[in-house]
């Protein structure tokens, strides 16, 4: 039975999953999108987040056939003690790194742009202080600041509409110039900078409300994300010159780093500064899944005992992640284990559960 203390509400949900969703790949989907479907970009980010969807329902249909259970506790009751705890721990392994992917980009970003002189391994100890004291929290405080953070997202659409000054809708013609076949390339690309969603095989039953309205504020996340990405790649196409486009690998800030008011010289850091809030939520989304495991699986149910070793590993993780081939190595770590786990192995799990009956009400 979950404590009335760490119950969310429907809306505090499609928060949690907007936070977990947006993070460090918004900077840098516009020239990855350009890059391949030229300007068709934004109808591939549109495609993505359909298929997210499609995801988003099969981890519902699982989750609610067990809807007092995490996937650390339901995966024993169909796969058996042994089999469900091992894979619950390669689940926690691909939460940590994935939140260790995200905490490199992080500071890759913030050392280019911001941090120039100050050490990575400063950084990247700072940000974790500050996620570390928010993952201690129970999930009803972490809602709470997500609900606050999100609102982030409509002054950095509000900037953005600033490029439109200098606008040039012809740079995204002919749109189908790629082709089908890119397109759908390049929505499988923005496939992981949209990924996140996965949260709700963790916070599932600390949800109040029905099943179907779960679903509604789980897919309403995600909607907005969705929109929110598609805008921006389309900002950028229609600022930036296919030509310019392959050369700036963070659009959204060289566009606004031209602009500048009376009061306010660089626009381009607000931006960014509102975008450091909320890619450190990203950060807490990913500790707090991969706690919830090691909380329930060495530490009784108390996930805060594990906050502090799942931060070390992570910043180990962030640390290494300086060479190219070792960041290389990640990237396609987090690729194939969200296939497999985050699509192909729920989905055999919904099934097998239908066949074997397992579930709980």
């Amino acid at each position: 039975m979950i404590p009335e203390k760490s119950r969310i509400t429907q809306r505090q949900l499609m928060f949690f999953v907007i936070q977990s969703q947006v993070g460090v790949g918004i900077l840098s989907l516009p020239h990855n999108m350009q890059a391949i479907a030229k300007g068709g970009g934004w109808i591939s980010t549109l495609i993505a987040g359909l298929g997210v969807q499609v995801i988003i329902l099969i981890l519902w249909a699982l989750c609610r056939r067990f809807p007092s259970d995490t996937i650390f506790s339901f995966l024993p009751k169909i796969a058996g003690k042994l089999i469900g705890n091992l894979l619950g721990l390669v689940y926690i392994g691909y939460f940590l790194f994935s939140a260790g992917k995200v905490l490199t980009l992080f500071a890759d970003v913030i050392g280019k742009w911001v941090l120039q002189s100050t050490p990575r391994w400063a950084l990247l100890i700072l940000t974790l202080l500050t996620c570390i004291y928010l993952v201690k929290e129970n999930i009803r405080v972490i809602a709470r600041l997500f609900v606050i953070s999100s609102l982030t997202i409509i002054v950095m659409v509000l900037l953005s509409l600033m490029g439109y000054v200098n606008m040039n809708i012809d740079y995204i013609f002919p749109i189908m110039e790629s082709g089908w076949g890119k397109i759908f390339e390049a929505a499988n690309e923005a496939l992981f900078p949209l990924i996140g969603y996965e949260v709700i095989l963790v916070i599932y039953p600390f949800v109040e409300g029905t099943n179907g309205e779960k679903l509604k504020a789980a897919s309403l996340g995600n909607l907005v994300i969705t929109l929110f990405y598609s805008f921006e790649v389309f900002t950028s196409l229609v600022i930036f010159s296919p030509s310019v486009m392959p050369a700036i690998e963070e659009p959204l800030l060289y566009m606004l780093k031209g602009f500048s008011f009376q009061l306010i010289q660089r626009i381009d850091l607000i931006f960014l500064s509102l975008w450091v809030f909320i890619a450190s939520t990203a950060i807490v989304s990913w500790l707090f899944m991969a706690t919830t495991g090691l909380g329930r699986l060495f530490h009784g149910g108390e996930h805060k005992k594990a906050v502090p070793y799942a931060a070390i590993i992570i910043f180990i993780l962030a640390m290494i992640a300086q060479d190219p081939s070792i960041t290389a190595l990640i990237d396609r770590i987090i690729r194939m284990s969200h296939y497999v786990l985050v699509i192909g192995l729920p989905l055999i799990l919904l099934i097998f559960s239908y066949f074997t009956r397992t579930r709980r009400v």
